[in-house]
Parts: structure tokens; C-alpha cells; sequence
């Protein structure tokens, strides 16, 4: 589709620092309640490898293998407090682990045929194509996951400040490899839990950041666009007058091999340093405070090498230019397209 790059460089970006708040949000509620006219860096990517229809329709739910993995290593390391993981019973992998999931009845009874063809609607296991003898093959699987998982809730007395994870044996392995991986960097550790010399930093995980932005299209009314942003980690220092975010990546090779650029993650990093700096001056403070960023790189495949992987000012450069463009590119289909937010 045909983009006129002089209108969108006109385009201007104004924060409206009224409407900036820093939450502790859960992910069921930032993923609903915050989701169709909220603009995210994910919500970015789409538009930028998916183009502009995808981008207003909303992010597509896509199951990917990595995202378990990364999801299990992000809940461990940053928010331990709220995830309990079962280590001695274990799930089918992949899709046939969500429906086990999704199916699973907490009074010792199994689905039944149409309450699997109905789930596998929603999860995309086989469709339309779930034949009888499949439905036999993910009962198989199954089952001894659904007996199992009674009979060790009726058995122990689980948390009841924790939300109990189960995962399949083969990511209980590689989660449990990366966390003795991840605890025995001293760097990784000491940038998640910085000290300082007379006032400690401010540190936090998982929180989220939502503010309002206007955009001013030429000869179109100025209009209101949402952002939102769930950091994983990001540390306020009020004696440095620093702020830095640090963004914890799993990665499916060796960790040499790591590059941000491949999945513009320097844009990540960038477009929360953004939101992170308006954060700092508002509730803390701090004007104009140095701004550092740093990957924490874990892999997910033996010797599950741990890295550092510093945003330089070039990243940071190349971040924030991007993605200035792409929203400045929301405005421009928005408005002088005419492409709508789908609710």
C-alpha cells in the first residue's frame, strides 16, 4: 500500500503526562481489558511485519512452543512469589498440552468427545480434522496427565497465594536448567537486584505503564491515541539519577549468537525507556535521568549459556526512531486511510 513518508515525518507526538500511570497489573487483565485500541510494542511489531489490517484487527493468537518456555523462565525468575510450578506431574507438550489444560475437570472426570471437538476449535488442534481415531491418540495422551493431576491435588495441600503451573517434562527440564543458569550469573543477578550506597534503588517487576499520547496529522484534528507496556524489570535509581530497563530473553541457541536487531528488540527496550523516563520525572522526580538498557540472555538448549547484552547508543538511536515511524504510521492509516480499531 502506497505511504506518503513526507506527510508521516510531519506527524507530531505530544505525551499527555496527565493520563501516565504506573500499575501492577495481572497478564489476564492486561491482555483483556487493555487490548484492542491499546497500542504495545508487540502491537507495533504486527503492524511492521504484518502490515496495516492485521496491525487494527488485533494481535493474532498464535501458539508458539518458545513463548511456554520464555512465559515459565519469566514467571520464576521475576515474579516467584506468584507462580508455584508442580515438578512431579506433567502435561502432554505442545498443543495436546493446552487442551489437557483446558480440559482438565477438577472432580476426577474426563471430557467428553464434544467437549474435546469443541476446545480444539478454540486452541487450533487439528480443527475440523479432529477424527475419532485422533480424538483416541489425544485421549491417550491425555488422560494419564488428568488422573495424575487429581490425584496430587487431592493429595497436597497447594498455595493459595499462587497460581499452580503445569508444564510438560521436557520444559520442566530446560526451566529448572535455566534457572540454575540465570542464579549463578553474578552480572544477571546483580542487575536485578542492585544495591545502593545510602538509598536503595527502586526496583520492580512486571509492572506496567499506560499513557495517552496525542498525534497531530496536517490538516487533520489532533487525535488520542493508548500505550501501554508491561516491562519485565526495571530499576529507578534516585542516587545516580539512573534509570535502567533490563529485558530477560529466552533464546533458542547459544547466547553468542543473540541479536536484538534480528527481532527488533532494540525497539523494546527503546519504546519502554521512553515511557520509563516520563515515569521517572513524574513520580520520582528525576529530570532528564541517564538511560541504560541491558538483555538478559538466557538459552534454552545445553550448556544454557547466560549473557549481558548492553543496548548501546546506537541501539537506542535505532529504537526510538522506529518506533516514533510506526506510531506515526498508526495516525496516517488512521486517519487519512481511514483504518479503525476493530473492537
Amino acid at each position: 500500500m502506497e505511504i506518503n513518508n513526507e506527510i508521516i515525518k510531519k506527524i507530531k507526538i505530544t505525551p499527555l503526562l496527565d493520563t501516565l500511570k504506573l500499575e501492577n497489573i495481572s497478564d489476564d487483565i492486561y491482555f483483556t481489558e487493555y487490548r484492542r485500541d491499546y497500542i504495545s510494542n508487540s502491537r507495533l511489531g504486527v503492524f511492521k511485519r504484518d502490515g496495516v489490517k492485521a496491525f487494527f484487527e488485533g494481535i493474532p493468537q498464535t501458539f508458539n512452543p518458545s513463548f511456554i518456555t520464555g512465559e515459565l523462565v519469566h514467571q520464576q525468575v521475576l515474579q516467584p512469589e506468584s507462580f508455584y510450578v508442580v515438578d512431579s506431574v506433567f502435561k502432554p507438550t505442545a498443543k495436546a498440552g493446552l487442551m489437557a489444560d483446558a480440559l482438565y475437570k477438577g472432580d476426577g472426570t474426563t471430557p467428553t468427545d464434544d467437549e474435546i471437538k469443541s476446545q480444539s476449535y478454540i486452541i487450533g488442534y487439528y480443527k475440523d480434522k479432529l477424527t475419532p481415531s485422533r480424538i483416541g491418540e489425544f485421549r491417550q495422551k491425555a488422560e494419564p496427565y488428568w488422573r495424575d493431576r487429581y490425584m496430587y491435588e487431592l493429595k497436597n495441600a497447594l498455595p493459595k497465594d499462587k497460581k499452580i503451573i503445569y508444564t510438560d517434562e521436557k520444559n520442566f527440564e530446560i526451566l529448572t536448567n535455566c534457572l540454575n543458569s540465570l542464579s549463578n550469573d553474578s552480572s544477571i543477578q546483580n542487575l536485578l537486584h542492585p544495591t545502593g550506597l545510602i538509598k536503595e534503588p527502586k526496583v520492580m517487576n512486571e509492572r506496567t505503564i499506560l499513557m495517552d499520547i496525542q498525534m497531530e496529522v496536517p490538516e487533520y484534528e489532533p487525535r488520542i491515541y493508548k500505550l501501554k507496556a508491561k516491562l519485565d524489570n526495571f530499576v529507578i535509581d534516585e542516587e545516580e539519577e539512573t534509570i535502567t530497563v533490563n529485558d530477560l530473553k529466552t533464546c533458542g541457541k547459544p547466547v553468542n549468537m543473540f541479536d536484538p536487531l534480528q527481532y527488533s528488540y532494540q525497539r523494546e527496550i527503546a519504546f519502554y525507556s521512553w515511557l520509563l523516563g516520563f515515569v521517572a520525572e513524574k513520580f520520582y522526580d528525576l529530570k532528564k535521568p541517564k538511560i541504560k538498557g541491558n538483555f538478559l540472555v538466557v538459552s534454552t538448549i545445553p550448556e544454557y549459556g547466560t549473557e549481558v547484552y548492553p543496548m548501546t547508543q546506537k541501539l537506542f538511536k535505532s529504537g526510538i526512531a522506529e518506533f516514533k515511524y510506526l506510531l506515526q504510521c498508526v495516525a496516517y492509516f488512521n486517519q487519512v486511510k481511514g483504518y479503525e480499531f476493530i473492537h
